[in-house]
This record gives structure tokens, sequence and C-alpha cells, in this order.
């Protein structure tokens, strides 16, 4: 459990790099943090190098302790491409104290769209002048929050500690409420309630719902989850992607880059199911309840090494009962409903299913259409290949998207509704 990082020394001049290690359940659980901390005492006065698969929460923790210890300078290397535009329409960054008597708390709220990306530039003139006010304005104790790479992550931390925050917490979309650092060791790994102060600035939503993408693999499922979170921004709705697939995850920098590279990277970071993995992401759901209006999980399409199939293998029904509304996607050249919906039934889960769309070649032309048939949402969807333009499909699909998004969210509000009234006491 201890090795989650590692850190390559050198003796010689120049940076020192700091490398997060894969778990054997794919995530790692925050008390790594309190077990074992990052401490590099010959990173001081030196640069040192970010690299690896973290969450926030561990780029976060590291950035801190990092700063705390005098090292010199951060930096990142990451498989991603950078962005190029200046347009921060829809980006915000905002460091805000709490209301007293709790002035001495604060949260820097980093909210950037994921397509198309910013420039460096451009995240800058948003990111620095509300660390300059953290710097004029200081707390004792700061929360980060919202949707922002890793990298920001630290670079929000480290500007933190130095300005002399004392105790730092951080919202994981998987992992709720981190402590990850505090200046006199206390509480750091911990998951930790909402604090009143903290409460008031971010409110639980009203009527979370998690919208679940099914399907054999090659379906689509991955493109057609980041459309629906195109369109679930342009909605307004606060909400969260959150990738499923614990053996093979699905992450953005993939998506970003259509090349065989890209392919052999993210075979290397495959890993086998554990029953530690599934319980993971059952709370990964769960704390994305708790904290967004509209939750898009991208599902995991089951073992196919076996004859016949299993859709959904043992363990796994506890994140597909998670989810409040299914979309399934039909692979037109291996159609797979019938089976998707036995899987389902066997769970008492098929009358969640809210639409069943037939994906066709991904290399066609970008279509959708749609039709609704009683309760139930059908249609064709083609186009779903990883080296198109997210922001591109969506405004190719938005007119029949956008009638489907609002249905589709109440569809899913109402069938929890009805789920929530079942499991009260008679």
């Amino acid at each position: 459990m201890a090795g989650w990082y590692r850190c390559h020394r050198s003796d010689q001049p120049g940076p020192i790099r700091l490398e997060f290690l894969q778990s054997e359940n794919r995530f790692w659980p925050p008390t790594v943090l309190g077990t074992n901390p990052v401490v590099i005492p010959e990173a001081r006065g030196r640069k040192v190098v970010i690299t690896g698969a973290g969450a926030v929460w561990m780029y976060a923790h590291a950035a801190a302790q990092l700063c705390a210890s005098k090292a010199a300078e951060l930096d990142f290397e990451r498989p991603t491409l950078a962005g190029v535009l200046e347009d921060t329409s829809g980006c915000s960054v905002e460091f805000r104290k709490a209301e007293p008597p709790h002035e001495d708390c604060g949260r820097l709220s980093i909210n950037l769209r994921k397509v198309p990306p910013l420039s460096a530039k451009a995240i800058g003139r948003l990111l620095q002048p509300e660390l300059e006010a953290l710097t004029r304005n200081p707390v004792m104790e700061l929360a980060l929050s919202g949707r922002a790479s890793c990298d920001l992550y630290a670079r929000a931390a480290w500007a933190a500690v130095a300005a002399g925050v004392r105790r730092l917490i951080c919202w994981s979309a998987r992992d709720g409420l981190v402590v990850v650092y505090d200046r006199d060791g206390q509480g750091v790994g911990e998951q930790i309630a909402r604090p009143a102060w903290l409460a008031a600035m971010i409110p639980r939503p009203m009527s979370p719902v998690i919208l679940g993408v099914a399907g054999d693999p090659n379906s689509g499922k991955s493109i057609f989850c980041e459309v629906l979170d195109w369109q679930r921004e342009r909605s307004d709705e606060e909400g969260w992607k959150l990738d499923c697939d614990g053996q093979s995850p699905t992450p953005h920098w993939y998506l970003s880059i259509a090349d065989q590279g890209a392919r052999t990277l993210r075979e290397r970071y495959k890993c086998p199911w554990t029953a530690e993995m599934e319980k993971m992401i059952v709370d990964h759901l769960r704390c994305a309840r708790e904290l967004f209006e509209v939750t898009i999980a991208d599902l995991p399409g089951g073992n196919h090494n076996v004859d016949p199939p299993q859709r959904i293998p043992p363990g796994r029904e506890r994140i597909f009962g998670e989810v409040d509304a299914f979309i399934l996607l039909d692979r037109a050249d291996k159609p797979s409903e019938g089976d998707w919906r036995a899987a389902l039934r066997a769970h008492g889960l098929e009358d969640r299913i809210a639409a069943v769309l037939v994906s066709t070649a991904p290399n066609s032309p970008p279509s959708l259409s749609l039709r609704l048939e009683g309760s139930l949402w059908r249609g064709t969807v083609s186009g779903l290949d990883r080296s198109r333009a997210i922001a591109a499909l969506g405004e190719i699909f938005q007119k029949p998207l956008e009638q489907f998004w609002k249905w589709l969210v109440e569809f899913g509000r109402a069938r929890l509704r009805k789920r929530t009234l079942e499991d009260k006491p008679k």
C-alpha cells in the first residue's frame, strides 16, 4: 500500500522526477497520503518534475509538500495535447473567503471547459489574479474544487502553501473531500464531511442523477459519454463524467491523441478487475452524487473472454445499481440489445433503460437520429471515432440531442424518486 509513488533521485544537478505508480486496484485510496506522504529532502532548492496517472488530490498533496520542503519549482510531464484557444467563455476561476465567523477559511474554484481546451496563456490569465488575491488575503484553511487538470490543482496547492495556508483540502469527484496538506501533519489523507463553512459555499445538489452509457466494447461508449458531457455543459447542469471501467479506462488524453502511441500507452495502464476496485468505483459514484446534479457514467463493457460473454460479471452489478437511467449502445455489426437487457433484468435494472441506440461504423459521417417509442428512445448514431473533436460532434448532434437530454435527465430523476419511495419502510 505504501508504494504509490517513486522518486527518481540524482546526485547530479538537474530536476528530480516524482512518478505516481499504478495501484493493483486501479485507484489509490487517499489514506496513502497519511501512511506514506511525499517527503523528498533532496528537493530543497531544486526543480521537481511530476508525472504519472494520479488523482487531483495526489498532485495537490505532492505540490503542497514540495512547496513546504522549499523545492525551487514544479513542472509536469503528462500525455496530453496543449490547448491553443484564447477564448475563456464558459470558464471561471474564483478565490472567495467564507462568511463570518469562518473568514479564516476559503475556497479556490477552478472550472475550465474540456473542449475546446484553453491555451496555457489563457489559463494563466484566469488563474494568476486569483492566486494573487489569495496571497493578499491569506486564509488558514483552503478548499480546492472544480473541473481542472491535475497540474492546475498542483499549481494551486503550491501557491496556497506559499501564501501561508496551514490546512489544504481538495474536493475530488471520485473521493469526496480529502485533506491533502496540514502544516502539523494532522489528518492528512482523511476523507472528511463537508464543514459548515464549505457547505454554505457548495450546497448539496437538490436532485442528483446518474446517467450510464452501457454497451459492448468498441461501440463508441466513451465518445458518446463525452458528447453527453458537452451537452450537459451547454445545458448549465453542474456535473461530471466518470469513467467506471476499472480494468481499461479511457482517459481524456487518449481521446485527444489519435495515434498508435496513445493506444500503446493505454494498454500499459490495464489491470485486472478486483472486488476492491469494484467497491471503490461504487464509492466514486456515490461521492459524485453528493457533489453534482448530473453524473455521466462510462460503464464497463463486460467480460468477452468467456463464452457466452458476461455483460455484468459477478460483483459489477453494484456499479450498475448506482445508475438511474441507462443508454444502451448496440453495435450494428454485432447486435447485443437482448443480451444487455437480460443482464440488467437479472439484477432488477431493466426498467431503467431510457434509450437504445444502434452505433454504426465510427469512420462514417457523424449523424444522430432519435425517435420516442412509448417510454423508450430508439435511434442510430454514427461517426463515434475518437479522432473527431467532441465539440464538432456535439454541434452536428445538437438538435436531436438537446430534446433527448432534457427527457433523459427527467427520466433518471423519476426512476430515482420511484426507487426512493420503494425503499422507504412501510
